[in-house]
């Protein structure tokens, strides 16, 4: 037998995932309570009844979808080494397209974000954890000076190229792999064309 702690559970669940769509598909700005409640089958009184307010409601089905999405990336790239961590991560990110739902609804999250303290707040505590974690990560790699700020580069850089692809599909086929790796310092930098040239002069010199 269903009890009614467990029945409110699926009840919210429903119309989370209910919300987390219809941000997808309209934009956070357009969604209403009898539009999350007709998606989930649910009455429109069940979204006031568990969430304080429509938007109380797309907070935490965004910031649910958000946590999905940092824990599942996180684990694979933290049981990972060198960089076959950030080829896992890479993989994740090819996995994000303009039509996902759950990467159009993390866009429009975090420009609610800018608008909604409490958005802000959580989601920002997110992000830390994910750049903590991948810090410590590199302090046990032990490959660059810097693990704080390499980390906090690194996790720029994915976020950027999600957000990029989203506006610009075509970058799916751009491989990211040797960019993302150096900034990693997990490969050594390649020389630039000018340095080259000036060992070539070097050697010339040093023949003479």
């Amino acid at each position: 037998m269903v009890t009614a702690a467990e029945q409110g559970r699926e009840t919210r669940a429903r119309l989370m995932a209910a919300a987390t769509e219809l941000i997808a598909e309209h934009g956070w700005g357009a969604v209403t309570t009898r539009m999350v409640a007709e998606r989930a089958g649910l009455r429109p009184g069940l979204v006031h009844y568990h969430f304080t307010s429509v938007t109380d409601l797309l907070i935490d089905a965004s910031l649910q979808t958000a946590r999905t999405e940092y824990e599942n990336v996180m684990t694979g790239v933290l049981a990972a080494s060198g960089p076959a961590a950030m080829r896992q991560i890479l993989t994740a990110i090819s996995s994000y397209t303009s039509t996902d739902p759950a990467t159009v609804a993390m866009s429009e999250m975090m420009l609610a974000a800018t608008r909604h303290e409490r958005l802000r707040r959580e989601l920002g505590r997110f992000v830390a954890e994910a750049r903590a974690a991948l810090a410590e990560w590199f302090r046990d790699q032990q490959v660059v000076a810097d693990p704080a700020a390499t980390a906090a580069v690194v996790l720029a850089l994915i976020d950027g190229l999600i957000l990029h692809r989203l506006i610009d599909p075509t970058l799916g086929s751009i491989d990211p792999t040797g960019p993302l790796l150096r900034a990693a310092g997990l490969t050594e930098p390649i020389a630039s064309e000018g340095n080259s040239d000036d060992h070539a002069h070097e050697g010339e010199r040093n023949q003479d």
